[in-house]
């Protein structure tokens, strides 16, 4: 989130003495606006701290609270207060990298994957938009050509009988890589294409030096991602309106 923001002309960010961020993208995408922390006990009087301070910074803009694990009813109180009632639970998953099995698992898999260049944003806002039901306007939001352009992104699309079909985008930051937003458009689901576009972004990610790969996970898609290797390591706890 920070990576991001830090390219974005609309992007903010900022720490709490705790290390909670709060971090705002512009974007239409809740999760992608708000707050989060990392701690294994996040500090409530912290997160209500940013939570006030975020509603100078989101507007109208969709937000979230984002946090390891079950917070204490003080974070969820303070969820409320700011409107955000919704909760939803999260497995985290990791992957390890260092061995090499992702690379050898990636190349038995079929190769209609290819990266997305920056100015193929469309492409990629108009598959991801039909795979998770959204307007492509709600993805190309953030997936712009100057996010897709960063070193840091890598945008993939998977194409089934030469159409774009499912896509998927990769965060490297350091020795790890964020899977992000894996999806694969209704009519050509069942074909292996989501399983194609996450074992690209495995195998390049590892050529490229990431050691661990780790995402967020809805509950369907937790027998894609446990395919690949990725082990449930914990929940988080996801708040939105």
């Amino acid at each position: 989130m920070e990576e991001l923001t830090g390219v974005l002309p609309d992007g903010y960010h900022e720490r709490g003495p705790g290390g909670a961020l709060l971090a705002t993208t512009g974007s239409l995408i809740p999760a992608l606006n708000g707050v989060m922390s990392v701690a294994a006990v996040p500090d409530s009087a912290e997160i209500a701290a940013l939570c006030d301070a975020a509603e100078a910074h989101v507007g109208e803009l969709p937000w979230s609270v984002r946090l390891r694990g079950e917070p204490e009813e003080t974070i969820v109180a303070v969820a409320a207060d700011h409107g955000l009632t919704t909760r939803t639970r999260q497995p985290f998953m990791l992957l390890s990298l260092g061995d090499g099995r992702s690379a050898r698992q990636a190349a038995s898999e079929p190769a209609t994957v290819r990266p997305l260049r920056n100015d193929e944003h469309e492409v990629f806002a108009e598959v991801l938009g039909a795979a998770f039901g959204a307007p492509a306007f709600v993805i190309s939001s953030l997936y712009t050509p100057l996010v897709l352009g960063q070193p840091f992104v890598r945008a993939y699309v998977a194409e089934a009988d030469g159409v774009p079909a499912a896509a998927g985008l990769a965060i490297l930051t350091g020795e790890h890589v964020g899977l992000v937003n894996i999806g694969t458009v209704p009519e050509y689901r069942r074909r292996g294409l989501a399983r194609s576009v996450t074992a690209r972004i495995l195998r390049d990610a590892h050529a490229a030096g990431a050691r661990t790969a780790y995402l967020h996970s809805s509950e369907e898609a937790l027998p894609l991602f446990e395919y690949a290797g990725f082990r449930t390591e914990e929940y988080w706890t996801f708040f939105t309106a």
